[in-house]
């Protein structure tokens, strides 16, 4: 049974459309560069999964490769790849293969590729989190074309916030930061997720559904 994860794509209608522009300026490739252990962009997209599959780093692996009823779905827990500021209770990673809609008679797929680092759910956990959080909002909202801010609430109080981040002339952000929780668990979350499209063996960001 595959766990719960964060698909954070409110909005699916247009995908960049400078392509080209955006791929070459685009910052996502120092935040996968920076905080992702297996570099989807930095090598070809079959190497790049052979990479993460077979990354002995990681333990708990749950593999459910595409057919033609499902998805392609990955699931692994870090032994000690840590790239925040605080120490998480665990760091988890994911890929993600969800189909899009491009019209009314075609769909294509992209993938989430997930990291996600738990804290304990306790006063301090969260401001432990929280303060990472806003961290990394601050360090990259200066290098993309702009940024949305989105508030979940329960019971009359916060239980999740994500920073979307554009690149320019892109509708669908293709990278974003979250927290949630604390959940059934007691846990809080703070989740990095970059999106990202296989093309020609080379993982680039979204193509546009059309040009304007």
């Amino acid at each position: 049974m595959r766990k719960f994860y964060i698909t954070l794509l409110p909005v699916l209608l247009v995908y960049c459309t400078s392509f080209g522009q955006a791929q070459v300026s685009s910052p996502v490739y120092k935040i996968a560069r920076d905080y992702f252990r297996s570099d989807p962009f930095q090598e070809e997209f079959s190497s790049f999964l052979i990479h993460l599959l077979n990354d002995p780093g990681i333990s708990g692996k749950l593999i459910e490769k595409r057919t033609d009823t499902s998805l392609f779905f990955f699931q692994g827990i870090f032994k000690n790849h840590n790239p925040f500021f605080f120490k998480p209770k665990r760091t988890e990673v994911q890929l993600i293969e969800m189909a899009v809609e491009l019209d009314s008679l075609d769909t294509d797929t992209i993938y989430l590729y997930q990291l996600l680092a738990y804290n304990d759910g306790t006063k301090e956990g969260e401001q432990e989190l929280k303060k990472e959080f806003e961290k990394i909002y601050k360090r990259f909202k200066g290098n993309f074309f702009k940024n949305t801010f989105t508030e979940s609430m329960a019971d009359g109080k916060p239980n999740g916030a994500t920073y979307n981040f554009y690149d320019r002339s892109c509708a669908v952000a293709p990278f974003a930061v979250t927290w949630f929780g604390p959940g059934t668990k007691k846990e809080i979350a703070l989740v990095l997720t970059i999106r990202m499209s296989a093309k020609n063996n080379s993982a680039v960001l979204p193509v546009p559904f059309y040009a304007f």
